[in-house]
C-alpha cells in the first residue's frame, strides 16, 4: 500500500502508519489558524483528539487480527491511514461463523471501549452529553464515547467489504453459494459507496467522498477475486478428474 511507516509490532503483527496519515495533522494545523490566539491550544486539542481516534482504530483492527488467529487465519500487518485501519489478513476462512465473528470482533472492540468510557464518566460523576461548545479538556472522555458509538454504528453498515458487508455475507453464505453472497454483498456495499458519495457531493463534504470512491472499488476488487477463486477452483477440480 505504498510508503508506511512501522511503529510497533504487537502480538506478533506489525503495525504501520500510511503516509497519507499526516496529511490529517498538517490539515487540523492549517485549519485552526482562523481561531487567532487560540490556535495553538485548538490545535493540539484536536491532534490529541487524533491521537486517542488512531488508538481506538488499532485497537478495532487488533480485535479482528486477534479473532482470526483463534481460527488459525494469520495477520500480515495492520496499516492506519486517513480513513481508518486495514487488518490484512493471510486469507479470511471460508467458514461463514468464523467470518461473522471475525468482522464483528472490530466493532465489538469500539462498543467495549464505549462502555468503558461510560462506566467511567458515571463513576466520576460526568454528563454522557457533548456539550455544543468545547471549553475543556475533560469534554475529551465524552467526545471518545460518541465516537467509538459512531465507528460501532458505522461498521455495521452492510457496505461489503466494511465489516458489516462482511458480517452480511457470512449470513448469505449460509443459504447460498460463497460466489453468489460475495456478488450481492458487493453490489450492495457498491450501491451504498455511490449514495453517500453524492449526498456528501451535494452537502459539499468533499473529503469525504473519498470513503465512497474508496468502498466502492474495495467492493469491486473482492468481487474480482471471489470470481478469481472461484475460477481456480473449478480448474483445479477438473484437472483432478
Amino acid at each position: 500500500m505504498g510508503r508506511r511507516l512501522k511503529l510497533m509490532r504487537i502480538a506478533g503483527v506489525d503495525i504501520y502508519l500510511h503516509w497519507t496519515y499526516w496529511l490529517v495533522p498538517v490539515y487540523i494545523i492549517y485549519s485552526t489558524r482562523i481561531f487567532g490566539e487560540q490556535s495553538w491550544f485548538v490545535a493540539g486539542v484536536m491532534l490529541f483528539l487524533l491521537l486517542n481516534l488512531s488508538l481506538c482504530v488499532l485497537l478495532h483492527e487488533l480485535g479482528h487480527a486477534l479473532m482470526a488467529r483463534r481460527f488459525g487465519a494469520t495477520t500480515k500487518d495492520i496499516i492506519i491511514t486517513p480513513i481508518g485501519g486495514l487488518a490484512r489478513l493471510a486469507g479470511m476462512p471460508k467458514n461463514p461463523i468464523q467470518e461473522f465473528l471475525i468482522s464483528f470482533a472490530g466493532p465489538a472492540v469500539n462498543l467495549g471501549i464505549a462502555l468503558l468510557l461510560v462506566a467511567a464518566i458515571f463513576i466520576a460523576g460526568g454528563s454522557l452529553t457533548p456539550a455544543f461548545v468545547f471549553d475543556g479538556l475533560s469534554q475529551l472522555p465524552v467526545i471518545l464515547l460518541w465516537i467509538n458509538l459512531v465507528l460501532f454504528l458505522f461498521n455495521l453498515i452492510p457496505a461489503f467489504p466494511m465489516d458489516g458487508g462482511r458480517m452480511l455475507r457470512s449470513i448469505l453464505a449460509q443459504r447460498m453459494g460463497y460466489l453468489r453472497a460475495t456478488l450481492i454483498a458487493g453490489r450492495l456495499g457498491q450501491f451504498i459507496a455511490l449514495f453517500f458519495s453524492i449526498y456528501v457531493l451535494l452537502e459539499r463534504q468533499y473529503p469525504l467522498i473519498l470513503v465512497g470512491v474508496f468502498v466502492f472499488f474495495s467492493a469491486q476488487f473482492e468481487l474480482n477475486q471471489a470470481r478469481a477463486s472461484q475460477v481456480n477452483e473449478f480448474d483445479f477440480d477438473s484437472a483432478d478428474s
